[in-house]
């Protein structure tokens, strides 16, 4: 018995679904409104303390923290085979996994902040931010959400986030070129590219401009090969509901 806690936009919750589409794997789906800090509910933070997306439960037992479910997803279920059987290659697979962590989650989660969270979170008042604040349990998230409605993010954390897009992308144009695709790590899917697909789609979303003039072509012709496939379908437009943060702010009425 599989079930996956997620939410519709989350990035990382998007990785996680796409390993799983990718697998063929059935799953009970618990999405939550993060919007509605129903991941501060007291029976999801009894599932994952933390009080973040996703967490995968599969028979009785939570595992946490996106990169580490979809190494979990791929050797509980190995067929098909997300990473080499080399352990040379696995560790350069894994230099991906942590880029997406520590690069390309900073790429994104500012502008997807002000974008999503902050139309929301400006309109309560004192009492009502308070008693949000109150259920998250990590300090981190709590300044988070109290910047997000009150003072909002600076011009330098917009920019160290444009940094990191396109430092990102950067980089992923060169392996692409020299590797020759199809995907980073050559000629095998893996799970460096189910790692990084989501924030790239983010990228994209947040900054439609930034593939316009064909400075990263090799990203480009990446994403179209990913969009082709079926399970990205699936992951990304999860039962029929479009999952990018454009599409999200027109269902919440913020456009």
């Amino acid at each position: 018995m599989i079930t996956l806690y997620h939410g519709l936009a989350s990035t990382c919750s998007k990785k996680v679904r796409l390993a799983l589409f990718e697998k063929g794997l059935e799953f009970e789906s618990r999405l939550l409104n993060l919007q509605a800090f129903e991941q501060h509910s007291p029976e999801y933070l009894a599932v994952n303390p933390n009080g973040v997306v996703p967490t995968l439960v599969h028979d009785g037992r939570a595992v946490v923290e996106s990169t580490l479910i979809i190494e979990y997803i791929d050797e509980v279920w190995p067929d098909p085979p997300l990473q080499p059987a080399d352990p040379y290659d696995r560790a350069c697979m894994r230099v991906w996994t942590k880029w997406s962590d520590e690069h390309a989650y900073k790429a994104v989660y500012v502008p997807t902040w002000d974008r999503l969270s902050r139309p929301i979170a400006i309109a309560f008042s004192d009492e009502e931010l308070a008693n949000r604040l109150a259920p998250i349990p990590t300090a981190e998230r709590r300044a988070r959400w109290r910047a997000t409605a009150r003072e909002g993010f600076t011009e330098a954390e917009f920019e160290a986030a444009y940094d990191e897009m396109h430092l990102t992308f950067s980089k992923m144009d060169a392996v692409l070129a020299e590797a020759g695709g199809p995907w980073l790590m050559g000629e095998a899917y893996t799970l460096a590219d189910i790692a990084v697909v989501p924030f790239v789609e983010r990228i994209i979303d947040l900054k439609p401009d930034i593939l316009g003039d064909g400075s990263y072509g090799h990203v480009a012709d990446w994403m179209a090969r990913f969009r082709e496939r079926p399970a990205f379908q699936s992951a990304f437009f999860f039962e029929g509901k479009d999952a990018r943060v454009s599409a999200i702010r027109k269902q919440l009425g913020i456009d």
